[in-house]
C-alpha cells in the first residue's frame, strides 16, 4: 500500500529539497563560472592579439623533438623550433619550445603566420584559435549552466515558504503577518 503524504508535510519537504539542491549544486556552479571566465580570457586574448598585434610570415629554420619527464612521472613531448621573421622592417629570429608560441607541429622550411607585439617584436603568438569549436561549446555550456543556476535558485520569484506546522491554528486562520480585519458582531460587517 503506497504511503500518502498529506499536503501539509509535502510542501516543507519540497522547500527543504530545493534548499538542499541549491547548496549541493553550488560547487558545480562555481567551477562552471571559473571555466567560463578562463574560456572568456583565452578567447579575448586571442582576439586581442589578432586585432592589435602585427602579422608576419615566419620561416621555420630548425625543428627538433623533445621529451620532458615531470616530477610526477608524466612525460610530455613537443618540438623545439627556430624561426626567422621580419618585424618592424628588421630581421628577427626566435628559438624555443613551439608550444610557447602556439606551434605544435612544423617541419624545416615551413612558413607560418605569426602575430607579434609591436612594442616587443620578440613576443610571438600564432593566434591560431586551435580548438575554437570546443572553446565555444565550453563557453556556452558553462555560461548557460551558471546563468540558469543563479536564476533558478537565487533570482526567480518564489512564493513564501509554507507556515510552520508548529504555528498555532489561530495564527494560521487569521493569516500570519496580515493585519486582522475589522469584524462586526458574530463575524458580520
Amino acid at each position: 500500500m503506497p504511503v500518502i503524504v498529506p499536503a501539509m508535510r509535502s510542501k516543507p519537504m519540497a522547500a527543504m529539497m530545493f534548499v538542499l539542491a541549491r547548496y549541493l549544486l553550488m560547487p558545480f556552479a562555481l567551477i562552471a563560472l571559473a571555466l567560463f571566465a578562463m574560456a572568456l580570457h583565452i578567447a579575448g586574448t586571442t582576439l586581442h592579439h589578432r586585432s592589435t598585434w602585427h602579422q608576419a610570415v615566419a620561416t621555420v629554420t630548425d625543428v627538433s623533438p623533445y621529451s620532458e619527464t615531470q616530477a610526477n612521472g608524466l612525460t610530455t613531448k613537443g618540438i623545439n623550433v627556430a624561426i626567422t621573421y621580419v618585424a618592424n622592417d628588421a630581421p628577427m629570429s626566435w628559438s624555443g619550445k613551439g608550444k610557447d608560441i602556439g606551434l605544435y607541429a612544423a617541419s624545416k622550411g615551413d612558413r607560418v603566420e605569426l602575430y607579434y607585439n609591436p612594442a616587443d617584436p620578440s613576443n610571438l603568438d600564432t593566434a591560431a584559435m586551435k580548438g575554437w569549436r570546443g572553446g565555444l561549446l565550453l563557453l556556452a555550456v558553462t555560461g548557460g549552466f551558471t546563468v540558469f543556476y543563479v536564476w533558478f535558485f537565487w533570482l526567480r520569484g518564489r512564493p513564501a515558504p509554507p507556515a510552520s506546522p508548529m504555528m498555532s491554528s489561530a495564527g494560521r486562520v487569521a493569516g500570519a503577518g496580515q493585519p486582522p480585519s475589522q469584524r462586526g458582531t458574530f463575524g458580520r460587517r
